[in-house]
């Protein structure tokens, strides 16, 4: 009798381990037992039971129509389809061709409707089991996330994954670690895109973990991965079907290839010790800002220059105002005025000429920064401010107030000595105090640096007339240049709102040395001294 075996595992780590090769063993020592003749062997390596598409079972069902063999051995029906229904589409099919299916587990079996009753069972069951196995697991997985444990063996760029028994932590990658850091910089203070840094890294000649060279996807991960920041998070993923009918393969090994992100409060956060934070959490938000920046002033699909893009907000609803060209000429509309979806509501805002909204908000920029008195004016309010401020802002009294805490540290431990209290109040006690001593000695740093800046402010108000007059030639040398007044607003600018006939202007203006290039660090907001800019003006509609 000629026999086809078929046989299949359905994940890498059961081909690695050869499990195929045992399951074959068996169905050819079975084979072999009986006189078969094996006209074909069909393996399908790491492939799920959930498909149907599979490429050694197409061939099974090719050569079946061609009827070059009488019966198929498999070693139990799960092997063949972990669905049932599948499982009875594909029996009934070879049955069409005269062709018997026969199980190793149940190798004596008839082709009575008590058996085709047992394969149904069976094949449910195999169903069954699968389902439990894997809400069993996500549930484990879950429990084990919630308790802080890190699930996943797969590290992020710049780090490692170690394993401990059966839990596993995360090391620092100090190669990686410096790359990391290296982008964040070039991302954050060089103000590099993201294919501009994939350049910058292979002249460098930095490779990537795999490959050569370096993919702005990569990189994108990279700069949004909080675990960076000490945070990482379970559960913020979910396996789905892809949706790209048009894939270059044929066969999927398994049903669920695409992912998609779930909604965040289903995401489980797990925190990471300090010694393990690649990045600080400020410089982390500045980059998702950076990110969200960039996104809304991507010049992608633009046929037109608009210079304020993404950079105007309608004073009715708060959306972005876009671009829009009619019969010629440029307008910036609100994007909510024919919106229908999430909410059925259209934003009656009227339109604003592109050019005279432009040019009100770059003279206007470039007025504020050549006013000799409005920047010294601001930095005098700024100091006065941190002059009365409210917080403990005495150094001298901070001492005083640790020097408390050092003898009631001192009075306690005398107390427990001459048994007085018992060990669990010192603990208990002696936590209270350092926690008033760690806020005390914070706000004792707070309070330095925030005299450093006071300081700073004063020694800049001597350079003031130096840098207008430096800015202001700058500015003149770029009034025609498109591109450096749109970087320029588009760094300091935080908002323009267009409300009825009126416009809000919100922006920072820093304030730096003449020897700091004014101009190429308009963009900073994170350091240094800089002066808000608040305008309401008229708008000629």
């Amino acid at each position: 009798m000629r026999i086809a075996i078929y046989a299949r595992v359905s994940t890498e780590k059961q081909e690695k381990q050869e499990t195929i090769n045992s399951q074959l063993q068996v169905l050819r020592d079975h084979a072999k037992k009986n006189n078969y003749i094996v006209s074909q062997e069909y393996v399908d390596n790491g492939y799920s039971g959930e498909l149907l598409d599979r490429p050694a079972l197409d061939k099974l069902r090719d050569d079946a129509r061609k009827k070059l063999f009488e019966v198929v051995l498999v070693h139990s029906p799960d092997r063949l389809s972990r669905k049932f229904i599948y499982l009875g589409l594909l029996q009934e099919e070879l049955k069409k061709y005269d062709i018997n299916t026969v199980f190793l587990n149940r190798p004596d079996s008839k082709d009575t409707p008590e058996e085709n009753l047992l394969n149904g069972v069976q094949g449910l069951i195999a169903e069954y089991e699968k389902a439990k196995i894997l809400e069993r697991t996500r549930r484990g997985k879950i429990h084990k996330a919630q308790s802080g444990i890190l699930i996943g063996s797969i590290a992020p760029y710049g780090y490692r994954y170690v394993k401990n028994g059966a839990i596993g932590h995360y090391e620092i990658n100090d190669q990686e670690a410096k790359i990391v850091k290296l982008i964040f910089n070039l991302f954050i203070n060089k103000r590099l895109s993201i294919r501009s840094i994939a350049k910058e890294l292979t002249r460098r000649n930095i490779p990537p973990r795999q490959g050569k060279l370096w993919r702005t996807s990569s990189l994108h991960r990279i700069i949004r991965n909080e675990t960076y920041a000490g945070i990482t998070y379970y559960n913020k993923h979910m396996a789905v079907e892809s949706k790209n009918h048009n894939s270059v393969a044929k066969y999927k090994r398994a049903k669920n290839t695409s992912m998609r992100l779930r909604p965040r409060e289903q995401w489980i956060p797990i925190n990471l010790p300090d010694d393990l934070r690649i990045i600080d959490k400020d410089i982390f938000s500045l980059a998702q800002r950076q990110l969200k920046q960039n996104s809304e002033s991507s010049s992608r699909n633009v046929k037109y220059r608009y210079l304020l893009r993404g950079l105007v907000k309608c004073g009715k609803c708060d959306s972005p105002f876009q671009g829009v060209s009619y019969h010629g000429d440029l307008y910036y509309r609100c994007g909510n005025r024919h919106r229908t979806f999430p909410l059925p509501r259209e934003c009656h805002a009227a339109a604003a000429r592109a050019n005279d909204l432009e040019n009100i908000v770059w003279n206007t920029f470039c007025d504020a920064i050549k006013d000799p008195y409005l920047i010294s004016d601001q930095l005098v309010k700024l100091h006065e401010k941190n002059k009365s401020n409210n917080k403990i802002n005495n150094i001298e009294l901070i001492d005083k107030e640790l020097e408390s805490l050092r003898v009631e540290e001192s009075r306690l431990l005398d107390a427990y000595r001459e048994n007085i209290i018992t060990m669990d109040q010192l603990k208990d006690q002696m936590a209270k105090v350092q926690d008033k001593r760690k806020y005390l000695e914070q706000d004792k740093r707070d309070l330095v640096i925030k005299q450093e800046k006071n300081l700073s402010m004063l020694s800049l108000k001597k350079t003031l007339q130096d840098y207008r007059e430096q800015i202001s030639r700058r500015l003149d040398k770029v009034n025609n240049d498109f591109e450096s007044k749109r970087y320029l607003l588009s760094r300091a600018l935080i908002k323009v709102t267009l409300d009825d006939k009126q416009v809000r202007i919100k922006g920072i203006i820093p304030v730096n040395p003449p020897g700091e290039s004014a101009l190429s660090n308009i963009a900073s907001t994170t350091s240094g001294c800089c002066v808000r800019l608040q305008l309401l003006l008229p708008m000629p509609f």
